[in-house]
């Protein structure tokens, strides 16, 4: 009987050492599984706080972005010196007095570090520059003719040249030409200086 009380004893301990194997077991993986939830919630956590930094950062760059933009219209459409509607200019008006008229006219047209007054390139205005120019005998006559000319048929391919051509005369040092505005800028520029 000793040997099969020995065997219950020895059967006794083995069971009662699997089942304190098998609950050391699963509390294991119970906490192993609570520590990967803990895991995933906190990464879950960072990746939701790095998209809305992201967004955050997202947000202050297109304020900027817009602020930059508008810096930007406003110094492509600002005028430093006054607006004039009416040239100015009759029969007896000087070779230079029709330059800076239409050197002003170009302006809103063309993109340049600075600009210094402006009238609409309307075509009244247009006109009255061609007939005074046609009657001269200024120096430059026929240059200004061909420029009056292709602005009356609204070709305003050469403004940079024709702009640049009336800052050199002036002997200019800053606001040269060096592109031409959008439509939508041109626009924005009317809209700003002339209304």
């Amino acid at each position: 009987m000793k040997k099969t009380q020995k065997v219950l004893l020895i059967s006794g301990i083995s069971a009662v050492a699997l089942f304190g194997v098998g609950v050391a077991s699963f509390k294991i993986m119970e906490n192993s599984n609570e520590y990967e939830k803990a895991q995933l919630v906190m990464e879950a956590r960072e990746a939701k706080e790095q998209i809305e930094r992201e967004r955050e950062d997202e947000k202050i760059e297109a304020q900027r972005e817009a602020k930059a933009k508008a810096a930007e219209l406003e110094a492509k459409t600002a005028i430093y010196d006054g607006i004039e509607f009416e040239t100015g200019l009759d029969e007896g008006s000087t070779e230079t007095e029709v330059m800076d008229v239409m050197h002003k006219m170009t302006h809103q047209k063309v993109r340049s570090q600075d600009k210094w007054g402006a009238i609409p390139m309307s075509p009244k205005i247009i006109e009255e520059v061609y007939k005074i120019v046609d009657s001269s005998d200024f120096q430059h006559r026929d240059r200004l003719l061909s420029i009056a000319a292709r602005w009356r048929d609204f070709d305003f391919s050469t403004i940079v040249q024709d702009h640049n051509f009336f800052w050199e005369d002036k002997a200019g040092t800053v606001g040269k030409a060096h592109g031409t505005l959008s439509r939508a800028e041109e626009v924005e520029f009317i809209e700003v200086n002339f209304k």
